[in-house]
């Protein structure tokens, strides 16, 4: 079967994921004719995935939540993307609506152990068999740590500690159970 999150573009060091965490990625997409995606932290790589799970899926949903408009997506058809301060991150203001639920969830920011705070506020969006994958997870032990607590039912996919994926990259991706 055809990855289609391979040869995107993808370089190694740089700030967006690694050819092989995509390519890795592109092995565990969902089945079937449309694709939910929730992602948090956004930027050239979003929209790369974007395109390439409009080849895939007949129907892709994809909301992003970015606290920079720099890397924020503007005036793209199909990714929409949610702005947010870091002060509503920590604190648990934001509300991600009970019936959007996903298939696929890529937690890649904001920069520093702030994203910890992501896992409690997506418990709800999520079902058996929805991908999980943490950029940078082994950054901070909170990346995992507060996963695991919020989310004890998953299966490692991949699991790729700090050094191991090239330079300061390290992921997991994992399946709800």
């Amino acid at each position: 079967m055809n990855n289609i999150f391979e040869n995107l573009g993808f370089v190694d060091g740089t700030g967006e994921m690694t050819p092989r965490q995509v390519k890795e990625l592109g092995t565990v997409l969902p089945s079937g004719d449309t694709v939910k995606v929730l992602e948090f932290g956004s930027g050239n790589s979003t929209t790369k995935l974007c395109r390439a799970l409009e080849t895939k899926y007949k129907k892709v949903t994809y909301v992003t939540y970015e606290t920079s408009q720099q890397w924020a997506i503007n005036d793209d058809p199909i990714i929409e993307t949610r702005m947010h301060t870091r002060d509503e991150l920590v604190g648990g203001s934001i509300k991600i609506p009970e019936d959007e639920v996903y298939d696929l969830v890529i937690v890649d920011g904001p920069d520093g152990e702030l994203r910890q705070h992501w896992y409690q506020l997506f418990k709800n969006n999520v079902k058996k068999g929805t991908v999980v994958h943490i950029d940078d997870a082994f950054h901070y032990t909170s990346f995992e740590t507060e996963f695991k607590k919020h989310f004890p039912q998953t299966e490692d996919l991949f699991r790729v500690k700090l050094g191991e994926g090239g330079g300061n990259k390290c992921w997991i991706t994992a399946k709800i159970l």
